[in-house]
Parts: structure tokens; sequence; C-alpha cells
């Protein structure tokens, strides 16, 4: 994967430089202490994901990412700075900044964030390979239209970022889903007899399957939060999929901690978190 640096502070450069090439697979193709110079050498090179940094001159990181954005330059972003305060965290993830972290970085907080967003981005390049050779096949015209198909892509990430992807449910929740996006309807809206004909007792038998997949996926999230306690993306997951305090009870629960509540997973909450997740351009 192809990283660039955008930071006027040398020593996290540096610091971002190390850990990324202890993998092979992992190339620094430039780095800069201006903003200016960081979208000149976008221009031209081929970048998965950036680092940079808010406080760059003359305009700061956000700045700059919306400018990428409007030449469609469109790497991964992570953004640090020594200032991050609510407001400007806020947005950054307005601009689908990928993660945000404040300044001073520590080594291992970085390697968990570079082993993160890599691991994401593996992941979606696999997913959209698959795509292309199948849009090859005789059948193609068969397939959504691009706009749906990239957001059952994000979709499908999503899925298999709560490692749920090869659950018995997880085809259940795909179908329901593409209605969903074909529809551009929520949860509460879907006709399922009419539509997927199911009728009550199928639908009944239906959701148990997806329970217990997401039972798997919440267990899968509590364990990134406690690994990760200050991932941004895995507490928006935690809120938007199932709501933080489910998710808390299972970090309790993993821990050990003897506790009489227990975490409630809402069908109709995930499936609107995911509906609305499927609209970003991750």
């Amino acid at each position: 994967m192809n990283f660039y640096l955008a930071d006027p502070n040398e020593a996290n450069r540096n610091l971002f430089q190390e850990l990324i090439e202890r993998s092979f697979d992992n190339y620094v193709v430039g780095q800069s202490s201006s903003a200016s110079q960081t979208y000149l050498d976008l221009l031209e090179l081929r970048v998965d994901i950036m680092v940079i940094s808010n406080d760059l001159t003359p305009y700061d990181g956000i700045e700059l990412v919306r400018r990428l954005r409007d030449v469609n330059s469109r790497p991964r972003f992570i953004l640090t700075g020594t200032k991050i305060t609510p407001e400007i965290r806020e947005a950054a993830y307005r601009e689908n900044i990928d993660i945000v972290v404040a300044a001073p970085l520590q080594p291992i907080e970085v390697k968990h964030l570079l082993q993160l967003i890599g691991g994401y981005v593996n992941m979606t390049n696999r997913l959209a390979a698959i795509y292309e050779l199948a849009l090859a096949s005789p059948a193609s015209y068969q397939r959504p239209q691009s706009a749906q198909r990239k957001r059952i892509d994000h979709v499908n990430s999503v899925l298999m970022f709560l490692g749920i992807a090869a659950e018995t449910g997880s085809e259940d929740i795909r179908r329901i889903v593409k209605l969903m996006v074909d529809q551009n309807v929520n949860f509460a809206a879907i006709n399922f007899e009419r539509d997927l004909q199911m009728n009550d007792h199928t639908k009944k038998v239906v959701f148990q399957r997806i329970r217990r997949s997401l039972k798997a996926g919440i267990t899968n999230l509590a364990t990134m939060c406690l690994d990760y306690p200050e991932n941004d993306i895995l507490l928006e997951y935690a809120n938007n999929l199932f709501e933080y305090q489910n998710v808390h009870v299972e970090m309790q629960r993993l821990q050990g901690d003897e506790t009489p509540a227990k975490s409630q997973i809402s069908l109709q909450h995930f499936f609107d978190g995911l509906w609305q997740e499927s609209f970003r351009e991750r």
C-alpha cells in the first residue's frame, strides 16, 4: 500500500514512516510539511492512505482534504493535530475522514491505527476486485447500478469488519439491506411478505438467524473496543449499529464483570444504522 505523510512536525513523519515501512508491502511514496506542496504531489501520485496534520499551512488538513476530493483524489485519511477540538473532529467526520487522533502520538497507538485502516483498505480492495470480475461475466446486466453497488460494497465491508460476513444469518442481512437500498426505505417500512416472501413464521426463523449472527458481531466489536478504546470508528459502529450501552455491557461481560444487565440487540436499530452507513464513502 502507498502512504503519503503531510505534517509540519518531522518527528511525527519519522514515526509514521518507521512503522509503515516495517511491512514490505507498504511504501511511503512522499511526504511534505506544506499543504500546498502536498496538494501538488497528490495530483501526480497514486496514494492509498494519507496521514494529514490539521496543523498544516497555508491551509489546514481538513481544507486540504476538501481540495483533494474536488479533484477526485480520494485516498483514505488519518487526521492528526495538536489541537483537535470537538468542533474539528465533527468537521473531519463530515468530510469522511476515516480516523482522527490528537497529538502527541504514541507509537503503540499509531501501530494499531495503521493496522486497522490498512486492513480496511485491503478488505475493500478485495471486494472491488471481486465485483470487477463479476461485472465481466455475461450476467453483468443483472448487477445493481453503480451507486447502489457501492453502497452494497460498503455494507459487505462492515459485515466483514464485524467478523460476521460468513455467519449463517449474513445472507439474510444482505438480502434485507439490499431491499432497503433498492427501495430507499428504512427497516420499519419493509413489506416482508410482499417483497421478501416471508410470512410470520418464516420471518421469525430468519430473525432468529440474524440475532445469532449479531450476537457474534457485538462480541467481536466489544473485543475490539477493549483493545482499542480510543478508536473513533469502533465507537461509531458501536453507537450506530448496536447502541453503545449494549456494547458496553458486552465489554463488561468479556472482562468477567458480574452484572445482571444483558445486551439488547435491536434489529431495527441495527438495520437502520447499516442502511445509513451504506451512504458513506469510506
